[in-house]
């Protein structure tokens, strides 16, 4: 292990080292570009996946620090079962396949894999052959996450959208950057591929981005679609990042299956190869601004105390976390508090998804109690929101709009919600026990709202 990782920090400063057999073996497989070296290659001959080089990353997203269905609403549960994944031969073609199926219960299953610390590539030509899943829901993805991502949140660490089809639009190609720019925003650049005729699914496509301290390029079969220059706010991409594999079911973007739908569904992947541009001056990583490169605001720690019942010690020490796809809110304070000095604020910009909730340093067992209660001060343009708890393995959402609360004092209006109305909820491991998700007006639209949120606490 350590020997591959040596290899791949060598070769990127010009400097070729022997690997070990098996990266031998596929490097006489390979043909390698003019001007070009070979550091890397998995060609999916063998019978099984190479743990040297990929791990599997399992569950809902729970386990990774996300809100269920891996912050993008997804359906899927990703697995390490041979139901999901393996290599199998195509038309005579050994590849790695990736299976999304739905299972007996309507949910779905599918496999995730990545060489998160075990390879990481900064810069080079990363070169893989392809072919594509299709139908309603079905979201193929081949990517890549800054390695540092355990140190600064996303899109800070940097993401790289090598190749996206959503499954409705079979034919279309999305290549895109996200990133956090110099206001302190997250920003995107994305390009958008029509094929002439035909569709990802059709047949095997090579996919070519080449990545240089300047700029990256995207190819499809050998024809460039799409180059971007690094700016100067685009550090991110100076830094190492690691490679994901993976078929999402539903989320966001490209929307849940519907009775068009036909599973199992399966991308099969010929090839992943790198290569070191000869010559390359590689400069040395900038060093991480967390400041600068956090989108928003750092939300200071035990902010959240502000919004739970004063005397209330059962959940222990908390955090707050802000997260969406641009409608996740500002973390503040008020003066205006029912308990205590302060209340807890969640400043919503309104026009996309987006929420922020309350994360407890250890699941506490709360399965002794029967409602939840806490007080908002809303705008009257906040028409619904979702109100959300979750355990490591499970979640649950029920919708304000369906709750009438009792007015109180200083504009809060008190809601009693029993934890029964939590349908599936494993009351004894909650890690989250308030989220806002999603504000909306009366015509289901992202409204821009401030919400003031105190005397959160859990009864009898």
């Amino acid at each position: 292990m350590k020997k591959l990782l040596l290899f791949l920090v060598i070769a990127f400063s010009g400097i070729l080292f022997a690997c070990n057999k098996d990266n031998d073996d596929n490097k006489s497989q390979v043909e390698i570009p003019e001007g070009y070296s070979l550091l890397w290659a998995d060609e999916f001959d063998g019978s099984e996946l190479n743990t040297d080089y990929w791990q599997y990353e399992t569950g809902d997203g729970t386990d990774y620090g996300l809100p269920a269905g891996w912050g993008n609403n997804e359906k899927q549960i990703y697995t390490s079962s041979s139901d999901n994944s393996g290599i199998e031969n195509v038309g005579g073609v050994s590849s790695l396949a990736i299976t999304a199926r739905e299972d007996n219960s309507g949910g779905y299953t599918s496999a995730r894999i990545t060489t998160r610390d075990l390879i990481s590539i900064r810069f080079g030509r990363l070169e893989i052959r392809a072919k594509l899943p299709e139908g309603q829901g079905v979201w193929p993805a081949i990517w890549m996450l800054g390695d540092n991502i355990d140190t600064i949140a996303w899109p800070g660490c940097g993401e790289i959208d090598f190749v996206e089809v959503l499954g409705h639009e079979p034919s279309v190609l999305y290549t895109t950057l996200h990133y956090t720019n110099g206001t302190n925003q997250k920003d995107n650049i994305q390009n958008v591929h029509q094929l002439p005729d035909g569709s990802f699914s059709d047949e095997y496509h090579t996919f070519t981005l080449d990545w240089t301290p300047d700029s990256l390029k995207w190819s499809l079969d050998a024809q460039q679609v799409f180059q971007t220059s690094i700016e100067a706010d685009m550090k991110e991409f100076l830094r190492s990042f690691y490679l994901i594999l993976n078929v999402a079911v539903g989320g966001n973007w490209p929307g849940d299956p519907d009775g068009t739908t036909v599973f199992p569904q399966t991308m099969y992947i010929d090839f992943v190869r790198l290569f070191s541009k000869d010559d390359l001056q590689v400069p040395a990583s900038p060093p991480l601004n967390i400041e600068e490169e956090t989108v928003g605001q750092i939300i200071e720690p035990n902010i959240g105390d502000n919004a739970i019942r004063e005397g209330f010690t059962e959940l222990g020490n908390l955090d707050v976390l802000s997260y969406g796809g641009g409608g996740e809110p500002l973390v503040l304070t008020s003066e205006t508090a029912i308990d205590g000095d302060l209340s807890l604020v969640f400043d919503f910009p309104g026009g996309n998804w987006g929420g922020a909730y309350i994360e407890l340093a250890a699941a506490k067992n709360l399965g002794n109690y029967a409602y939840l209660k806490f007080s908002l001060n809303k705008p009257s343009s906040l028409v619904n929101a979702e109100i959300k708890l979750e355990s490591p393995t499970t979640n649950a959402i029920v919708f304000l709009e369906d709750y009438t609360g009792l007015p109180v004092a200083e504009g809060f209006v008190e809601y009693t919600i029993p934890l029964a109305d939590f349908t599936g909820l494993d009351l004894t491991q909650i890690t989250i026990p308030f989220a806002i998700w999603n504000p909306k007006g009366a015509y289901q639209n992202f409204v821009a709202a401030t919400v003031l949120i105190d005397n959160v606490y859990f009864s009898d």
